[in-house]
Formats: structure tokens, C-alpha cells, sequence
């Protein structure tokens, strides 16, 4: 029996439940959604004051999750997009709001490279992985933000 491909969409959505779970749940688990080609961003910037680099692979990504503190860390999410994209890829957008250790919640966008994982039709991993809190791109001065206008 041939397994039916399933949509971008429901492909995206399950990815986006799973994920925010295990963010809640155990977030030292979070790097086995990666593989060894990974990338992660986790928006904000550095200690002086540059914009953060991405990390590259499971291990670094593992120590960059490990270094942001996540506990009882809820997720409201409020918008999912999916889209296939090359090579059987999927790329998923996720629009929310973060708490994290009893703060107050924060808006947030999270976007998600999912690449196929092997022969398998519905086994993924995140390829790459960009997040920002949203006050972090829409601050108080677009000047202070370095916004270009076209």
C-alpha cells in the first residue's frame, strides 16, 4: 500500500503542534526536530549589541536553545502558513505569542525550512529556522532599526 502525500498545510500544522509541545514540555529535546546542516536564528541581538548569527548544526544548536532559558515557556498560536517549496521541502510561517519563565506573553514570528528526512513521504526535519520577537523588528524608531524604505 502506496502512503498517500499529505498537504503542505497538514504537513505545517502538525509540525507546528509538535514543536511548540516539546518547546513547553522539554525543550532540551528541541534539536532533535534538526539535522547536521541545520541553521537557527533566534532573533535580538548579541551582548554588543550586533545583530544574532545564526548557529549551524544540531550540537551548536542544541547549546543556543540550551542558552536561551526556556521554561514553562507557552505558545498561543495564532496564525500557521504553509507552502511546498523545492525538493519536497515545506515552508512553514508561524505568527504567535511566547511566554517564557512567567513573563509576559510576547508576539513573535517564527519561519521553518522543513526538508524531507530520507525516502520516507512524511518525514521532515527544520533545515533552517529564523525567529523574532516582534518588537524587535517593529521598535519604537524605524530609524533605530535600520529600516529601508522603498
Amino acid at each position: 500500500m502506496v502512503m498517500e502525500k499529505p498537504s503542505p498545510l497538514l504537513v505545517g500544522r502538525e509540525f507546528v503542534r509538535q514543536y511548540y509541545t516539546l518547546l513547553n514540555k522539554a525543550p532540551d529535546y528541541l534539536h532533535r526536530f534538526y539535522g547536521r546542516s541545520s541553521s537557527y536564528v533566534h532573533g535580538g541581538q548579541d551582548s554588543s549589541g550586533k545583530p544574532e548569527e545564526a548557529v549551524f548544526g544540531q550540537a551548536e544548536i542544541h547549546k543556543k536553545v540550551m542558552s536561551l532559558q526556556f521554561s514553562e515557556c507557552h505558545t498561543k498560536i495564532r496564525h500557521v502558513d504553509a507552502h511546498a517549496t523545492l525538493g519536497d521541502g515545506v515552508v512553514v510561517q508561524v505568527m504567535g505569542e511566547l511566554s517564557n519563565s512567567g513573563q509576559p506573553m510576547r508576539r513573535f514570528m517564527q519561519t521553518f525550512i522543513l526538508a524531507p528526512e530520507g525516502s520516507a513521504v512524511n518525514k521532515f526535519y527544520v533545515h533552517n529556522d529564523i525567529f523574532r520577537y516582534e518588537e524587535e523588528v517593529f521598535g519604537d524608531s524605524e530609524a533605530e532599526m535600520g529600516a529601508v524604505v522603498v
